[in-house]
């Protein structure tokens, strides 16, 4: 019987790892902002608006893997809580002063004016809408990153 020797190359094995590795990183940065992107669409019927000639939603901005909802506004929206000036009690803050939840708890009314599913913690309701959806998308992405 005779016998067979191998010999396997680890350098070139490693080499090849090593840009794997990176190529990977790659393609979940890029699937990362895609997927981001398509979050905030599908989550802009969600949102509701700010008050302001532009409204919030049409404000939004996607830097990299993340998604942005313009201040000053955003926060008292989304949890749906009237904020006050701790000191005065009112909803109009002073110059410079930072609003806090109400300690009465009292609700926002939120508008469907603008979007018919305007609501307070509008990622969550997207969220339970769209999460098989993001998660398709996200395989889609990682996959055609990794091949460029």
């Amino acid at each position: 019987m005779a016998g067979f020797q191998f010999k396997v190359d680890a350098k070139a094995f490693a080499r090849d790892l090593e840009k794997i590795d990176k190529r990977m990183r790659f393609a979940g940065e890029g699937a990362e902002h895609t997927l981001a992107v398509k979050m905030a669409k599908d989550t802009d019927q969600y949102t509701p608006s700010s008050g302001a000639p532009a409204g919030m939603h049409n404000r939004v901005i996607v830097h990299e893997d993340t998604i942005i909802y313009p201040g000053p506004y955003a926060r008292f929206l989304y949890y749906g809580k009237l904020m006050i000036d701790p000191k005065t009690g009112s909803s109009w803050a002073r110059k410079g002063a930072s609003k806090v939840i109400d300690p009465k708890g009292r609700d926002l009314s939120i508008s469907p004016a603008d979007h018919g599913k305007a609501q307070s913690h509008w990622f969550e309701a997207s969220k339970a809408q769209n999460l098989d959806k993001w998660r398709r998308v996200a395989g889609r992405a990682v996959q055609r990153e990794f091949r460029r």
